[in-house]
């Protein structure tokens, strides 16, 4: 089996997943719209971010930036990124809320990753390191689920405002990362990448909570 067919399954996946759970919200033209936008900004922006950070892995020709089937290489944590600058554009834009917005297409986003770190585990013959991002990223889906149920029966979460899940995943995933990054020792920009990407969701978390306002 060719395993390009794992990847176009998640892409296409991904597309019917973001009209389906997000029509109902927002305006279906413009989730059909976002939809590929978002795609197609994830794989172009991961690209860049994988031949920036990695510089000079593609020095033969300009041309070899281009050249995905000959020179492989793409970061997931820039592509995401990149979608995560998408979801601000098309937020703004339209006057949608933004970390309700992110959450609403969070599961979708993690699904589509999973089809492409199960396309790399294939690809890399079963490798240990490909196996444990793809564990991670199917136990953050559950953990979104859970997330998105039981977050208004925390009692210190005060607000109840949408956007625990998103945010909590991202505390979470990146601070993980940054753990996995060490172990497996990355490159060190995205270790401190993953850490202040951490922090940040925590302290979001937290003025989104209103955790630290006291009772009246």
């Amino acid at each position: 089996m060719d395993l390009g067919i794992i990847r176009t399954l998640g892409i296409i996946l991904f597309a019917y997943l973001t009209w389906r759970s997000l029509r109902e919200n927002y305006e279906e033209d413009k989730i059909v719209t976002y939809s590929w936008v978002a795609l197609l900004s994830f794989f172009i922006g991961g690209r860049i971010v994988y031949g920036l950070v990695n510089f000079g892995v593609w020095n033969d020709s300009w041309m070899s930036w281009f050249s995905v089937w000959d020179k492989p290489g793409i970061s997931y944590v820039g592509g995401a990124l990149v979608l995560l600058l998408i979801n601000f554009i098309f937020s703004r834009v339209n006057s949608w809320k933004f970390i309700p917005f992110c959450e609403d297409g969070l599961i979708n986003d993690l699904i589509l990753l999973v089809f492409l770190m199960a396309d790399e585990f294939l690809r890399t013959k079963f490798d240990l390191k490909i196996g444990i991002y793809l564990l991670f990223l199917i136990v953050m889906i559950f953990f979104v689920k859970f997330a998105k149920k039981k977050y208004r029966s925390f009692v210190w979460y005060k607000s109840g405002k949408k956007g625990f899940a998103f945010l909590s995943t991202a505390f979470l995933s990146f601070l993980i990362l940054g753990f996995l990054g060490m172990f497996f020792k990355v490159n060190i920009i995205y270790s401190v990448l993953y850490w202040v990407i951490s922090l940040i969701s925590l302290v979001e978390l937290c003025i989104l909570g209103d955790v630290y306002e006291k009772r009246k």
